[in-house]
C-alpha cells in the first residue's frame, strides 16, 4: 500500500498537480489511508486527520504515522522536503534569519529532542517522471533517510551549520537512502521505534503524544493474521 500511495502522488508531482511539500504530504497520507481501507486483505484499517499546526517548530517534523495493534503503537515522525532535484542550484535549504544557521541542520537538531521511543526519518520528494531520474534517486518512489543517518552525515560535512546543497543531499541518499516501504518494514519488525501503550481515537492518541500536523493511523486487527 505504501508503494502505490507514494508512487501515485509522485506521479501527480511530476505532472504538476502538487503545489508544495505540504500538499504532497497531505495527498500521500490520504492516498495511503484510502488504499489500505479499499484493498487491505490482512485486517488493516486506516484513519487520518489534520491536527493543529505548530509542532514543526518544536520537533522539526511535519507529519506522523502511527501503527497500532491491541493497544500498543509505534510512532514515526518525519520531516518532508521537496528539494526540486531537477534544479541543481535550487535553494531548498536556507540560512535562518535569526542565527544564520542552516534551517535543515536546525531541524535535525530539534528532532533529537522528540520522545525517545519515536522513530524519526526524513522524506525527500522527487518530481522526476518515472524512469528519468538520475542515481541515486528511486525509479518510482521518494527517498527516505533515518534521522540518525542524516545527523551523522551532517556532522561529517565541512561545516554542519552551512546551508545544505543538492549535492549534499544526493550524497546522503546515495549512502543511506531507503524507501517509505523499508521505513515501515523496520517499524513492523521492531528494528526502529518502541511500542507504546496507547488506545482510543486517532485524535486522542495524537493529543496524548503531543503530535500535530497530518497524522495517519494504521490499525491491525488482532483476530487477523498477517
Amino acid at each position: 500500500m505504501a508503494t502505490w500511495s507514494d508512487r501515485e502522488v509522485r506521479g501527480d508531482l511530476a505532472g504538476g498537480f502538487i503545489r508544495n511539500e505540504d500538499d504532497y504530504t497531505s495527498n500521500f497520507t490520504g492516498a495511503f489511508r484510502r488504499n489500505i481501507n479499499a484493498y487491505s486483505q490482512t485486517g488493516l484499517v486506516a484513519s487520518s486527520f489534520m491536527a493543529s499546526t505548530g509542532v514543526e517548530r518544536r520537533t522539526g517534523c511535519d507529519a506522523a504515522i502511527v501503527i497500532s495493534r491491541g493497544g500498543r503503537s509505534k510512532v514515526a515522525l518525519f520531516e518532508a522536503k521537496w528539494p526540486r532535484f531537477q534544479k541543481t542550484s535550487y535553494p531548498w535549504d536556507y540560512a535562518q534569519t535569526a542565527t544564520g544557521l542552516s534551517h535543515f541542520s536546525d531541524q535535525l537538531e530539534r528532532q533529537k529532542a522528540v520522545h525517545p521511543d519515536f522513530a524519526v526519518f526524513e522524506m525527500f520528494y522527487n518530481e522526476y517522471p518515472f524512469g528519468t531520474q538520475p542515481d541515486p534517486l528511486h525509479e518510482y518512489l521518494s527517498s527516505c533517510v533515518w534521522h540518525s543517518d542524516a545527523v551523522s552525515f551532517n556532522e561529517e560535512r565541512a561545516s554542519a551549520t552551512d546551508r545544505w546543497t543538492t549535492g549534499d543531499l544526493r550524497s546522503l541518499i546515495k549512502g543511506d537512502g531507503c524507501t517509505i516501504v523499508e521505513i515501515l518494514q523496520s517499524l513492523g519488525l521492531c528494528l526502529e521505534g518502541v511500542p507504546l501503550a496507547l488506545d482510543g481515537t486517532t485524535e486522542g492518541v495524537a493529543g496524548e503524544l503531543g503530535i500535530e500536523g497530518p497524522v495517519l493511523r494504521i490499525d491491525a486487527r488482532e483476530d487477523v493474521n498477517g
